[in-house]
């Protein structure tokens, strides 16, 4: 991915947004996802972006786009990735499952 062309993420958290980086051991998958409904493509470019900088060889193809539901951040969109062999960042909170997606 060009980040030249796809140069999205400057500022993309805020204060009102918060980034959530989660991995599940039992499923082996990673996602990002935030506390906001965005679902627009620049969003989702954002959030490969984030991704690839804990994960710099993951690529476009590797990764689906998800709809969560569950009582925490109701539909919100997210991206879901298999999870690495390395290990997972610090900043990734290790979940037993995900909340439901649509």
């Amino acid at each position: 991915m060009n980040r030249e062309v796809f140069n999205l993420d400057v500022g993309f958290e805020s204060k009102s947004m918060k980034i959530i980086r989660e991995y599940s051991t039992y499923a082996k998958i990673c996602v990002i996802r935030t506390n906001i409904y965005g679902s627009q493509l620049s969003h989702f470019m954002n959030l490969f972006n984030e991704a690839k900088k804990d994960f710099p060889d993951l690529k476009p193809e590797e990764v689906d786009i998800k709809q969560f539901g569950g009582r925490r951040y109701k539909r919100t969109f997210g991206i879901e990735f298999d999870r690495p062999e390395e290990s997972v960042p610090e900043t990734y909170n290790r979940i037993e499952n995900l909340e439901h997606t649509l």
